[in-house]
């Protein structure tokens, strides 16, 4: 007897629709996987990379340099969606690449922002549907115009001419404008290394007023002997100011009365910050904390952002100097006495 006849064969066709729906379940699960990996393994075009708007500099001015550029501005409903390079475009390029040697550069610019800010550099509105190319050679610039019906083949090969023209040297100079400018990228700045040094009698003619120094001396007068070091207020201070052309340090002024008296101030007035423009004319501006706290001073308090908001001025040009007839000197420890000053002889 035949199994798959009568209600048996029923329950083989159910049994073969069943192994069909899964085998097809299958096939596409394996299809999709395979997408997932050649898109995660598919890597950008070299022929016609596509660069941000801080790129295109690099690409025009730096790179290859010599030979024609060719930007292609990509639009919204381009090939690929604006997303890369079409596939006409880069193989027109493919004609300009011998080897590693190139003849002509091609990239592009993703549709967007990006492709926009480009495009006012260029001087059109927006960037049309299937985009925009310029060919760029000798300081000029040329709008290629294809048609959005022409075929992908009568693009490439119409393009391929236009840049062809410009590696030869004989491209037409009608409908040439000046090469836009761009923004040159961002250079990181080195971190320069953070100074804080306190002065004494021998190093601050050196680092603060002499050949060592920077334009700007910025030192914290403390109400303390010499050797006691800098408070971390003034280290955060240096640190937010290093690669300004500011130096940064700390005097333990105690029983300095005639450094303190060139700055117009004396030990009640301390703690201050107290800002030197050293040179032939040299000038002071000065930031008291002590406000005059007790006979003694130094109850006062130089806060972090009275310190960062007088630098700032400074630096602005916004503050105000007085002149300085002579740069103070600090007495060396050796002839201070007692907690006033100089020893009485």
């Amino acid at each position: 007897a035949n199994p798959c006849s009568g209600f048996g064969g029923f329950m083989c066709l159910r049994h073969l629709l069943l192994s069909l729906s899964l085998a097809a379940a299958a096939a596409s699960e394996e299809k999709a996987a395979a997408g997932e990996k050649e898109a995660a393994t598919k890597r950008p075009s070299s022929l016609a990379p596509v660069v941000g708007y801080r790129g295109i500099y690099s690409q025009l001015h730096l790179n290859d340099d010599g030979i024609p550029k060719v930007l292609m501005l990509l639009g919204g409903d381009s090939d690929t969606g604006g997303g890369e390079a079409p596939s006409w475009y880069s193989s027109a390029a493919m004609r300009f690449k011998q080897g590693r040697t190139k003849t002509a550069a091609f990239f592009a610019v993703a549709a967007g922002r990006d492709a926009a800010r480009a495009a006012a550099r260029f001087g059109i509105e927006e960037v049309p549907p299937g985009g925009a190319i310029f060919v760029c050679a000798s300081g000029k610039a040329r709008r290629f115009h294809f048609s959005p019906e022409a075929g992908a083949g009568e693009r490439s090969r119409a393009l391929r001419s236009t840049v062809e023209a410009a590696v030869s040297g004989e491209a037409e100079e009608q409908d040439l404008q000046p090469l836009p400018s761009f923004p040159e990228p961002d250079r990181p700045r080195k971190a320069a290394a953070v100074t804080l040094d306190e002065f004494t009698h021998e190093s601050l003619p050196l680092l603060c007023y002499g050949v060592k120094a920077k334009p700007l001396c910025v030192m914290a007068l403390l109400l303390q002997p010499s050797g006691q070091g800098c408070p971390a207020e003034i280290g955060a201070l240096a640190r937010r100011h290093r690669n300004d052309p500011v130096s940064f340090g700390c005097v333990g002024a105690k029983g300095q009365a005639d450094f303190l008296a060139a700055f117009g101030l004396e030990q009640a007035s301390l703690p201050a910050l107290v800002a030197v423009k050293p040179g032939r004319r040299a000038r002071f501006t000065a930031l008291q904390g002590g406000g005059g706290a007790g006979e003694g001073g130094g109850e006062g308090r130089l806060e972090a952002s009275a310190m960062g908001a007088f630098v700032d001025a400074i630096l602005g040009g916004s503050a105000s100097f007085q002149r300085l007839p002579e740069l103070p000197e600090l007495e060396p420890p050796y002839l201070l006495g007692g907690e006033g000053g100089k020893d009485e002889i």
